[in-house]
């Protein structure tokens, strides 16, 4: 990596380690600009000199030019190999040494991919800087209006780019960004209404457009262009047709129909209504998916319209039907979830023993009914998005493949998940769930053995997700795993705590459950993390990760037959889960099956030489001293070394 010289707002030097160079004089700092924007092209020293000291005698002004080199070497001396050259004739740049900030600028444009932070653009060139002569005047007005052309016409590529690549939230970023720059750029604000057509936020885009049209009478007495006025006479009076509605690079959106009741009781439409706003609202909780609004599903007059007419009317890619019956103990509930693109039904469950009649009831199926329907949701769409390119496509399909590798960890898919994290930050460095998705790739690194040092993995996906919690610190799935990165090094009491608080957060999710559980197991407190996996079991049954982690707290407890049946259940989904497979070991040695430990050992010894006694320990140091030797003990008997 070389050096880094932002010339777009306050000169800055970087050295290839990050290192601020001072460069105190003005005139050098113009001196270093020069020279880094003829590209590594040699400038003669009498045109420099001319130039910097115009209003001095030849003399004087080669003499300055001297002691400016001199004064550089000095200040860059001890950051690596100087990036600048001067010999008696001229002076350059080193070729690939130094970058400026708008040749990197104009480098993303090229791969179609936004910088990682748009900010370090901000300002015009070398801001603040002035000087009496009228040469180097006349030289910054040139450079500041040619860099200011330069940068607009850098976003301007990459905003469309970005969305003819279908990456509409990076597109957004930049087009919201160019208009900063220049609030006339008419291209960049077609895309934001575009973005805002596409998320169905009809009322914000009219607002954003009669705004736009105010500017431009107002300052420069013209209408918007032609075609930013037919796209929001689309806008208005919604002819857009339905198949150019394009949300594939967001979310997954789901659009719920208003609940139908098929008693025939007064008070069926008030019902109904109740348990389609609330079951809108609790998912709106889950923040990986995106849900239609309440207002626009019960604006919608869907009454002669297929199930795939209606979902793309609202941009969604699955619709959720409900149909309730009875309003007492005996009622039922039947779900189906169908998918927009084929029709087709991708899940169903049927409700029975529950009534819609009171609050209470309802809370109850709402909740069932959402924390099922998410991990169904999300498995769904994480599948399908994993089988597309990675090329192609935006941030959260690329979101969706990290979560499919993550939800089946393997040692080849945490390599590949941990690359698509670095890719999705460097696009958008605000993207918060990356930073949950990094911090599990951490976690089932540690507990497989596919990292040397489990408590530096487990301490760096606590610095992983605090970065996130400085962005949203509301976001429960980074507090829930800053619980268990706090938990796993032994800070109970503040994984504790971080834990409660994202279950407080979304109490329909069975994940949050679950990891609390994890912490309260941990902390010695087998019943109260029973009680949280019942929980995590009511909201998701069949969510396989309380399997493995309920069988963790019966080991705990010496209740060896079902740990055993915990983790058998598990091993199902996740066979290659070594973790689970020790764990299910020790279970059978404390049985007396001493044959079948020795076979889980032995699978595990195969596929990682990690996974002995000394990793154990180190992996372990969080739990209790007797659970350690406790499970020493019987892995050790079964088989599992203490080093290789």
């Amino acid at each position: 990596m070389g050096f880094t010289l932002r010339l777009l707002g306050r000169f800055q030097m970087l050295s290839p380690t990050g290192e601020s160079i001072a460069i105190a004089s003005r005139k050098h700092q113009a001196l270093i600009a020069m020279l880094a924007l003829s590209n590594g092209k040699p400038i003669a020293r009498s045109k420099l000199a001319g130039m910097l000291w115009a209003e001095r005698t030849e003399e004087h002004a080669r003499n300055s030019l001297r002691q400016a080199f001199f004064t550089i070497r000095q200040a860059v001396d001890g950051h690596g190999v100087s990036p600048l050259v001067f010999d008696n004739g001229c002076g350059w740049t080193r070729s690939d040494a130094i970058v400026t900030d708008i040749q990197a600028l104009t480098e993303s444009a090229r791969a179609g991919c936004l910088p990682p932070s748009l900010d370090a653009f901000e300002g015009e060139f070398l801001e603040g800087l002035s000087f009496n002569d009228e040469t180097l005047e006349a030289w910054l007005r040139m450079e500041r209006g040619r860099h200011r052309d330069l940068l607009v016409d850098c976003l301007a590529s990459l905003v469309d780019g970005l969305e003819k690549a279908g990456d509409l939230e990076p597109a957004l970023l930049a087009a919201q960004y160019l208009l900063r720059h220049d609030p006339y750029h008419e291209p960049s604000h077609r895309t934001i209404l575009r973005r805002y057509r596409a998320h169905g936020e009809r009322a914000r885009a009219i607002k954003h457009y009669e705004s736009l049209k105010a500017l431009l009478e107002a300052n420069l007495s013209v209408a918007p262009d032609p075609e930013t006025q037919q796209l929001i006479g689309q806008i208005r009076e919604r002819q857009e047709p339905p198949a150019q509605v394009d949300l594939t690079n967001g979310k997954p959106r789901i659009a719920i129909l208003p609940i139908r009741s098929l008693s025939h009781e007064r008070d069926d439409s008030l019902v109904a209504e109740s348990l389609t706003r609330k079951l809108i609202g609790e998912l709106g909780l889950f923040s990986p998916l995106s849900v239609v609004a309440a207002a626009t599903m019960f604006a919608l007059n869907a009454r002669h319209e297929t199930v795939e007419e209606i979902g793309k009317r609202v941009g969604a890619d699955y619709v959720l039907e409900i149909a309730v019956q009875g309003h007492e103990e005996g009622g039922w509930a039947l779900v189906q979830l169908v998918l927009v693109q084929s029709g087709t039904q991708v899940w169903s469950r049927k409700y029975l023993g529950e009534s819609a009649g009171s609050d209470l009831g309802q809370d109850r199926l709402v909740r069932k009914i959402s924390g099922n329907l998410y991990h169904v949701l999300m498995k769904h769409a994480a599948a399908r998005s994993a089988m597309e390119p990675e090329g192609g496509i935006g941030t959260e399909k690329l979101y969706l493949q990290v979560f499919n590798h993550v939800e089946r960890p393997t040692l080849k898919g945490m390599i590949r998940a941990r690359r698509l994290c670095e890719r999705l930050l460097a696009i958008d460095p605000n993207h918060v769930l990356v930073r949950e998705s990094l911090a599990w790739i951490n976690f089932h690194s540690c507990f497989n053995g596919w990292l040397d040092d489990p408590v530096h993995g487990f301490r760096q996906a606590r610095d992983i997700v605090r970065a996130g919690l400085g962005l949203d610190d509301r976001e429960p799935y980074l507090l829930s795993a800053f619980g268990l990165a706090e938990t796993y090094l032994g800070n109970a009491r503040a994984g504790l705590d971080a834990l409660k608080r994202a279950v407080d957060l979304n109490p329909n999710d069975a994940e949050f459950h679950t990891w609390l559980g994890i912490g309260l197991t941990f902390a010695g407190r087998i019943g109260d993390a029973h009680m949280a996996f019942d929980q995590a079991d009511q909201v998701s049954p069949d969510y396989h990760p309380i399997f493995l982690f309920r069988g963790d707290a019966h080991f705990v407890s010496g209740n060896y037959e079902e740990a055993v049946a915990c983790l058998d259940r598990f091993l199902i989904v996740l066979p290659e889960y070594h973790w689970a497979r020790l764990l299910r070991a020790a279970s059978y040695e404390a049985l007396g099956k001493d044959m079948v430990a020795r076979l889980d050992v032995a699978y595990v010894r195969e596929n990682t030489l990690l996974l002995n006694g000394r990793y154990l320990e180190q992996l372990l140091q969080a739990r209790a001293l007797s659970f350690r030797q406790n499970l020493w003990l019987r892995l050790e008997a079964a088989g599992l070394p203490w080093a290789k």
